[in-house]
């Protein structure tokens, strides 16, 4: 399996029972009940040696809301952080190594809705 698609699956099932959040997409849902997270963009590249096939998938997850202020935000966003960073084990014949946070915020309000955002670079060996 590639790198990406068992990050993508580590992310989905860290996420899937976070509490406060109804629900992880990997796109745009057609109908969802607020808050919930959408997973991608990704950007995969290598991070191998000459024993080792590894990658380096660099990954945003946008949590989207519909309350006014951030508050309910930034909470589920501090949540979501700490899961993510807590990557690690074996996925889809993938090692997870280390997780980085590359950055995290509270975005501008768009038609009612506001989004955060997280931003991490995963690091897996393959097996």
């Amino acid at each position: 399996m590639s790198a990406s698609l068992a990050v993508q699956k580590a992310v989905v099932a860290a996420l899937a029972d976070l509490p406060g959040l109804n629900g992880v997409f990997d796109g745009p849902p057609a109908e969802a009940a607020a808050p919930y997270a959408v997973i991608g963009p990704d950007l995969v590249s290598d991070w191998g040696s000459k024993t080792e096939t590894g990658h380096a998938t660099r990954l945003a997850v946008t949590i989207w809301d519909d309350r006014p202020g951030a508050a309910r935000l930034r909470a589920l966003l501090g949540l979501a952080e700490a899961r993510l960073r807590g990557l690690a084990g074996v996925h889809d014949g993938q090692r997870i190594v280390l997780v980085n946070l590359l950055r995290s915020g509270v975005g501008v309000p768009q038609d009612g809705w506001r989004p955060g955002s997280i931003e991490i670079r995963v690091f897996t060996h393959a097996l």
